[in-house]
């Protein structure tokens, strides 16, 4: 993205492939544009022209990249989504993800076969998808939190609570499209240590 782009200029463009919920562009702790974003369409066939209208498309003399924000084939034959249609959120990239997300997630290759569930959601947490994260380094973004959570499961929201003056409060809550997902995260995320924080990880209750 353009990095004087703001959330409502990406709003505002994509409009013209369908009805726009949400835009945001990510901000570093300067307050400033890291050059991508994520916009939230209110269907997959609105996501999905909108891929093919603006991935590519020069803009400001930049030229977008525009995929859906998603895992990949395998999340979709989980969730059971058709391939032809994304998922409703699409994503702007720069040059991948943010390198603090990046490595954080080359080190847990060792939890990408955690089983999804074990029982322990039974006793534990049943309709549970919300968690509580705390603790988090205090130039984490939400995006940044959805990336690393996105290793336990599909993500539908992650959200860092800000104060008056705009800055992380260092706590969030991230939802997962399943249980599974949820418990599966907090097992893989609570004590990690990430950007030299252990996170303190629960459930939202």
């Amino acid at each position: 993205l353009p990095y004087r782009v703001r959330w409502q200029d990406l709003k505002d463009l994509f409009r013209r492939a369908g009805t726009v919920l949400r835009a945001d562009v990510s901000l570093g702790p300067d307050n400033r544009s890291r050059g991508y974003g994520t916009v939230l369409l209110a269907t997959a066939e609105d996501a999905g022209r909108a891929i093919d209208m603006f991935n590519g498309y020069c803009w400001q003399t930049r030229v977008l990249e525009v995929r859906p924000d998603r895992l990949g084939a395998t999340l979709d034959a989980e969730l059971n989504i058709n391939p032809s249609f994304p998922n409703p959120s699409v994503s702007f990239v720069q040059q991948g993800m943010n390198m603090p997300v990046m490595s954080a997630l080359n080190s847990l290759d060792e939890f990408a076969m955690v089983p999804p569930g074990n029982g322990e959601l039974l006793s534990g947490g049943t309709g549970m998808r919300t968690l509580f994260v705390g603790n988090l380094p205090f130039h984490i973004q939400w995006q940044d939190l959805k990336d690393l959570f996105r290793a336990a499961g599909p993500v539908t929201r992650a959200d860092v609570a800000l104060g008056p003056d705009g800055r992380s409060r260092g706590f969030g809550t991230v939802t997962f499209v399943t249980e599974d997902g949820a418990e599966r995260a907090r097992r893989m995320f609570d004590g990690y240590e990430f950007n030299g924080r252990p996170l303190k990880v629960h459930y939202d209750k």
